[in-house]
């Protein structure tokens, strides 16, 4: 055998060992997140939550601007999964991930605008629903796209976790004993593991840069979402959660553009999802 052979020989199984050493450090992680938060006491939803910095109102729409805002998931929802559907250049196990992703986020706009007309722990329900379905599509096909074998089954899981966390909740604040942890952990862990992924198995392309801008617009929504007051009493023209909404729907624009460009060079559908 010659050198180069010999390279080859030795380099594919180092690549699938190291492979196999990040899959066991993400899923080591994702175990460390359900130990940490079982072992919690139960977190009650704050009601100070839904005292928003901006209340004022617009056209005789109550929080006009935390409502109206919400019009960037609703149209980057719509537009994306427009996009989506008619993209025949994914394979279609990615396709329908996408699909839900932007789903997700049409009805969060319209779940979120609904719980800002009132805050309150019931509205907040149908925001936070919405929410997971956009969350298990973007970690779905992260997922399908990077590890070997996977199957499409990882989507209707990860949806019916979320979902569950959600419902968990809400069923135990009209209890009278709210907890919080589950849907808090599965937040935490959807941004955590989709950063991971991206970081931990590159892929070169506009496809990465996309996803990293909608995951970085989703970070700086949280700082946003956290400094609310702050924002607002800089100049009483904007609050920090209205510039959430903004972050976080317009920051998934990029990956509509990636997915149109696809469409456009009319690139051959992927057979399956390429695993590394």
């Amino acid at each position: 055998m010659n050198a180069a052979g010999s390279a080859q020989g030795t380099g594919e199984p180092l690549q699938e060992g190291y492979s196999r050493v990040r899959w066991i450090l993400l899923a080591a992680i994702v175990a460390i997140a359900v130990v940490v938060t079982e072992a919690l006491k139960p977190i009650p939803q704050p009601l100070w939550y839904h005292n928003f910095a901006d209340t004022r109102a617009l056209w005789r729409v109550p929080n006009s601007l935390n409502v109206l805002s919400n019009l960037s998931f609703v149209l980057v929802g719509l537009a994306g999964l427009f996009v989506a559907l008619r993209d025949r250049s994914q394979a279609p196990q990615l396709r329908l991930p996408l699909a839900v992703l932007f789903f997700g986020l049409f009805l969060t706009g319209l779940g979120s605008a609904y719980y800002h007309l009132a805050p309150s722990n019931q509205r907040l329900l149908w925001d936070r629903l919405p929410m997971t379905i956009a969350m298990a599509g973007i970690v779905s096909f992260l997922l399908l796209d990077r590890l070997k074998n996977a199957g499409l089954w990882i989507l209707p899981v990860l949806l019916a976790i979320g979902l569950g966390a959600v419902l968990q909740w809400s069923w135990s604040e009209a209890r009278g004993h709210g907890d919080l942890r589950w849907y808090a952990m599965y937040e935490a862990l959807i941004i955590i593991v989709a950063a991971l992924l991206l970081l931990m198995f590159p892929r070169p392309g506009p496809a990465t840069r996309a996803l990293l801008i909608a995951l970085a617009a989703n970070v700086a929504a949280k700082v946003f979402e956290l400094c609310d007051r702050p924002i607002y009493n800089l100049g009483h023209l904007v609050s920090g959660h209205t510039l959430k909404h903004l972050s976080a729907g317009l920051g998934f624009i990029p990956v509509v553009m990636w997915l149109a460009s696809r469409k456009a060079e009319g690139h051959q559908p992927e057979v399956r999802a390429a695993g590394r």
